[in-house]
């Protein structure tokens, strides 16, 4: 019987809402450059603007969790003008090392059961989901909410393809809001995505004239200037894909707009699309553009 009872109040509390999460970019970097005091100090300033851009559009801040907060809007036209707000906010506080603070901003819309001051739900677990995605300074939305958006705030919203998320099977389709007109865009192409095979050991890369070893660790590739890796082409994205060692394997993670192209000397060409896939023996990778494209950077790959 109080079961029961239980279960009827859960459900009556289910409502349907935008849930919206906003990270700190780089943070991990703000503790090792400037210890614990001044690293918190600046995430709680981010964060601060983050709340305060929230509640001046109708979200309630439903919780802190490190250097994110969550919040539940009562639709998703409020999350987006919030977002925008969050960003331009965090952006005009004092940069770190002449780079401007930035959010990761993701959210989704659907059903969300409140309970004791928190939400719950898959509509929680997937804009967790989407924020994981995001890159510094970019916002990603779910299908759902940009379908619920009013007419006037789409203008500023391009598809970017479907994405898989961590742990579900279904891929979801997302959106990016163009909150910064003045940013240095990535020139929108249609993508595809497949999945790639195995193998081990160190990999060599060479990019033009520059060489690298890789035992261990992570390289990160795109066009911002903080990359290992500096692209230049311009369908390729700021902060586009990392090549990380993991267990003697070496993995190739795209997180771009227009994908990651990898061509094995010896095997079919794969193109990943906010997806990963194993380097094998030696090859080519290029960024944004395709392969038979004019101007397309090669970063030639071979493992030991």
């Amino acid at each position: 019987m109080s079961k029961s009872a239980e279960t009827v109040e859960v459900a009556a509390t289910a409502e349907e809402s935008t849930v919206l999460f906003a990270d700190v970019a780089g943070s991990t970097r703000l503790y090792e450059q400037f210890g614990d005091t001044e690293a918190l100090r600046r995430v709680g300033n981010c964060l601060t603007a983050a709340r305060e851009a929230a509640e001046t559009y109708q979200g309630e801040v439903v919780k802190t969790i490190g250097d994110e907060i969550m919040c539940v809007f009562p639709d998703s036209g409020a999350a987006l003008l919030a977002a925008c707000a969050m960003q331009s906010a965090v952006r005009a506080l004092p940069p770190v090392n002449d780079m401007p603070m930035a959010l990761r901003i993701g959210f989704h819309a659907g059903p969300v059961i409140r309970r004791d001051g928190d939400a719950f739900g898959d509509t929680v677990n997937v804009a967790a989901r989407i924020v994981a995605l995001a890159s510094a300074g970019q916002i990603l939305v779910g299908d759902a909410a940009c379908g619920s958006l009013p007419a006037y705030l789409k203008y500023g919203v391009r598809a970017l393809g479907h994405a898989s998320l961590r742990g579900r099977n279904a891929e979801i389709r997302l959106h990016e809001v163009v909150w910064d007109l003045g940013a240095d865009l990535t020139l929108v192409g249609s993508t595809l995505s497949q999945r790639g095979n195995a193998p081990t050991a160190a990999l060599e890369l060479t990019f033009g004239t520059y060489r690298w070893r890789v035992e261990s660790g992570t390289i990160t590739i795109g066009r911002d200037a903080t990359n290992q890796i500096v692209l230049s082409t311009r369908r390729a994205s700021r902060n586009h894909a990392r090549i990380e060692a993991r267990k003697g394997k070496f993995f190739v993670k795209d997180s771009s707009t227009n994908g990651t192209f990898v061509r094995p000397d010896d095997g079919e060409e794969v193109r990943l699309n906010r997806e990963e896939t194993v380097l094998q023996g030696k090859g080519s990778i290029f960024f944004g553009d395709p392969p038979s494209s004019e101007g397309a950077e090669e970063l030639r790959y071979f493992i030991e």
